[in-house]
């Protein structure tokens, strides 16, 4: 995964990284910092936004961002446009899930997770698109998850909402393909950040009962793969990954990758 020819350089690249501050999206924000790129914070947090931003300096760029609201995603995006008149690169990697039987389901629970993990990436892949054109090309990442594939049981909506971008994804990149605007689809599994914290507003009862399911049917071995008690692949394993796909030479597309710990 080499980046270092002209072609697949990111010096100087505008890259938009939405769930900036955390997880999967703090260690791509990271290193496209550091492959040179100008990468824009978007998250809601603003205090944890404005740590980020200062730790990485110079290069980055944070905006407090709520991707489930149009008009935050809109907003957002004419600071780009005003800054930068261009973006490279488009990560949504912003999302959120709580463990929760369907029968309990409450309609914040519904809502929050549908507006957040679908209808973010198409708020946000609506604002950048002009913003990709004026740049006369570029990458579109989109991140779903392995549990699409095998549905976790208490995970209804997150799965539910993750299978809703995939079928968009794909439908985005059909529309884009003549523009050289390229959309990949990024299936991901569990990924160790080795902060030791989340944003998960849990209920303990409902995490309790999901996880002894989830370790009784085998949904956790097979997410931890061989590192037993946490995932196998980190954060930075992925933000390689995202190197990779934004590298590749202009004709060549990559539809899907599903990347997971083994």
């Amino acid at each position: 995964m080499e980046t270092t020819n002209d072609a697949g350089s990111l010096e100087g690249k505008v890259v938009v990284v939405t769930g900036a501050t955390s997880g999967s999206g703090r260690g791509v924000a990271r290193r496209f910092v550091a492959e040179g790129a100008n990468v824009v914070l978007l998250a809601r947090g603003k205090e944890r936004l404005e740590e980020e931003g200062a730790a990485l300096g110079e290069r980055a760029f944070p905006i407090q961002t709520d991707v489930s609201d149009p008009a935050s995603v809109n907003a957002a995006f004419a600071q780009i446009a005003e800054r930068f008149g261009k973006v490279d690169v488009l990560i949504n990697n912003a999302a959120v899930y709580r463990p929760c039987p369907i029968s309990e389901l409450s309609d914040f629970d519904i809502e929050q997770q549908t507006r957040t993990n679908f209808l973010g990436p198409v708020y946000t892949c609506r604002a950048a698109i002009p913003l990709l054109r004026a740049a006369g090309a570029g990458d579109i990442i989109n991140t779903s998850s392995e549990s699409t594939l095998d549905p976790w049981p208490f995970l209804s909506m997150y799965v539910a909402s993750k299978a809703a971008l995939e079928a968009f994804t794909k439908t985005l990149h059909a529309e884009m393909a003549a523009e050289d605007i390229r959309v990949t689809l990024l299936i991901q599994g569990t990924a160790a950040d080795g902060e030791g914290s989340t944003d998960w507003s849990w209920d303990p009862e409902r995490a309790e009962q999901a996880y002894a399911h989830w370790g009784e049917r085998g949904y956790l071995a097979k997410a931890m793969g061989r590192g037993m008690d946490a995932p196998s692949q980190s954060v930075d394993d992925i933000a390689e990954v995202h190197v990779f796909i934004a590298t590749r030479p202009r004709g060549q597309q990559l539809d899907t990758i599903h990347v997971r710990s083994h």
